[in-house]
């Protein structure tokens, strides 16, 4: 039973295998090793992906999605063929495509990866990582960040190597910064920093923006990026132009059936490189800003750097490699594909796990906590009494497994308990909690009852190396503890039986075609309909129409669908 890698990317999505002795970049179904990151629901109600959904985005945008990873850790709903989806339930769906394509290619099951983040992805978008595999149906034990497994598939092949690489990882959505010590087979990862908002597709809505004003300029028409048809079109566009300028100085834009004074015309713009590269240049320099904050937090110089490493699609931008080589004027590395580095290094890791790569020709790899941890507290400044202060108890880019303890005292007269909680932040100077994020909290009660400050409570964070937090907070004079224990699985048990059973049913589902027209009309009535007990009625109908699409209850589902049909026609 195969153990494969996934890169799980905003733009693209990679899967390989170590088999032979070698790593094998698996083909998607179509043949080709690079599939884009699109899910959707095709005519015939049928999901697709790949390259199949990313080819209807333009005609038929509500039903397709793109770009969720951004979304991934958020509570943010993604509209997909007239219902609402979680971004890991999306994620979910392509990751179960991928599944499929490597047991195709591998002609033998599949149920465990190895699955890549951005090294800076918080508690909540690595939890949410890890619930898509669930759902898909791979187990996860394990998720690296992408920069360490970038930097996996160059050392397995470098080992008798000493050397400091920086791994500058930019790919569709994310910049990540990494600096690795590498020296007798062990990758160790001494800082990593990075911007989860800053990507390939930024450069894409720069792009747009050239596209619109010039297309104002030359032909007086404004194209209206709220309408969802006009957007597709110049999302594809703008990618397009943007790959084409990385190999010409000019290409030509062309926006076909545009809808212009009550007509559909064609229109077209001429883009130069030196136009895309003035309007991206922020981008760029923000990712150099991005390059000295990684350096900042460990104390290193340029000097200190051997090479550079890029990987991601958006290293292929002229004016972002030579950017890189000119600030750190370095050797730019380019053996390794940038598109297939990191899924290739995440089947080097799964290959290590599992035994296939032998421990004695193995890598080891130390990584880092990528975030602070702390604590919210009370302290006096300037003699007034400050609540909400953050208090750091783990520093970002510890070695990890790691474990570290402050201490506290009682801020109020006489306390009996005392909330803990677990705040988790990039940010090194951060001041108040509520700028950091919450992920877990418990009470420590049996606090004996003393003055505020005569009571001392010691707080101890852990951090291990698959990204378990546990926190313990002990009454020093008793040692009365309490502990809570973060668990990325904690939050995977709660809802993914609920959600794989909506998922399964939606992937396989052939009712759902055959009630579409009646879903998405009444969808329509009920968004321009006053709110009454009939709009009540028919909202419960429809949640019951589609509960028993997903059971497969097509008797019930006729039911529902002649009651919901017999309101609206006494509505009308």
């Amino acid at each position: 039973m195969a153990v494969i890698g996934i890169d799980l990317g905003t733009s693209t999505s990679e899967i390989a295998v170590y088999k032979n002795g070698k790593v094998i970049v698996i083909p998607n179904d179509k043949g080709n090793r690079i599939t884009p990151s699109y899910v959707g629901i095709s005519t015939d109600g049928e999901m697709v992906f790949g390259e199949d959904a990313k080819s209807q985005y333009i005609g038929r945008p509500q039903d397709t999605v793109r770009e969720f990873k951004r979304l991934m850790g958020t509570d943010e709903k993604i509209r997909l063929g007239g219902r609402e989806f979680r971004p890991e339930e999306v994620s979910a769906l392509l990751l179960g495509y991928l599944k499929r394509c490597a047991e195709e290619y591998l002609k033998e099951p599949v149920e465990e990866a190895v699955i890549t983040v951005p090294a800076n992805f918080d508690d909540n978008q690595r939890q949410a990582t890890m619930l898509a595999a669930k759902i898909a149906g791979l187990k996860c034990e394990r998720i690296i960040n992408e920069p360490t497994a970038a930097a996996m598939a160059f050392g397995i092949k470098n080992m008798d190597k000493d050397m400091r690489v920086l791994v500058y990882d930019f790919g569709g959505g994310t910049l990540d910064v990494t600096v690795l010590k590498m020296f007798e087979g062990i990758l160790d990862v001494e800082t990593s920093y990075g911007d989860t908002k800053l990507g390939g597709k930024d450069f894409d809505e720069k792009m747009m923006d050239i596209i619109v004003r010039k297309v104002y300029l030359k032909s007086g028409i404004d194209l209206d990026k709220n309408d969802l048809t006009v957007l597709s079109k110049l999302k594809e566009a703008a990618e397009r132009a943007k790959i084409d300028l990385s190999f010409v100085n000019e290409t030509k834009v062309v926006l076909e059936n545009i809808v212009s004074n009550g007509r559909l015309v064609n229109v077209e713009v001429d883009v130069t490189r030196k136009e895309f590269e003035d309007e991206v240049m922020d981008l760029v320099e923000k990712s150099g800003s991005v390059i000295d904050k990684a350096l900042k937090d460990k104390g290193l110089n340029y000097e200190d750097i051997d090479f550079v490493l890029m990987v991601g699609g958006t290293t292929r931008i002229p004016i972002v490699r030579n950017y890189v080589k000119n600030k750190l004027n370095k050797n730019i590395r380019t053996e390794i594909n940038p598109d297939e580095a990191v899924c290739m290094g995440a089947a080097i890791q799964a290959a290590i796990k599992v035994g296939i790569i032998e421990d004695e020709n193995s890598l080891i790899i130390t990584d880092v906590c990528p975030f602070n941890l702390g604590t919210s507290c009370v302290a006096e400044i300037n003699g007034m009494e400050v609540k909400g202060l953050f208090s750091k108890i783990i520093e970002r880019n510890s070695t990890v497994p790691i474990t570290k303890s402050e201490f506290y005292k009682t801020a109020v007269d006489y306390q009996t308990q005392m909330i803990i909680d677990v705040y988790q932040t990039l940010d090194n100077d951060c001041i108040w909690a509520k700028d950091a994020t919450l992920i877990g909290e418990f009470i420590l009660d049996n606090i004996p009852p003393k003055p505020k400050g005569e009571e001392a409570i010691k707080i101890e964070y852990s951090y291990d190396i698959n990204g378990n937090i546990r926190a313990v907070a002990e009454v020093l004079s008793t040692g009365h503890r309490r502990e809570i224990e973060i668990k990325r699985v904690n939050r995977i048990n709660e809802v993914v039986q609920e959600v794989a059973a909506v998922l399964d049913s939606y992937k396989e589902c052939s009712l759902y075609n055959k009630y579409k027209m009646t879903i998405e009309g009444l969808e329509k009535r009920l968004s321009i309909l006053e709110e009454s007990l009939v709009k009540d009625k028919l909202k419960k109908l429809l949640n019951e129409l589609k509960q028993y699409i997903i059971q497969n209850n097509e008797e019930k589902a006729d039911e529902i669908e002649g009651e919901i049909i017999d309101l609206l026609f006494e509505l009308d």
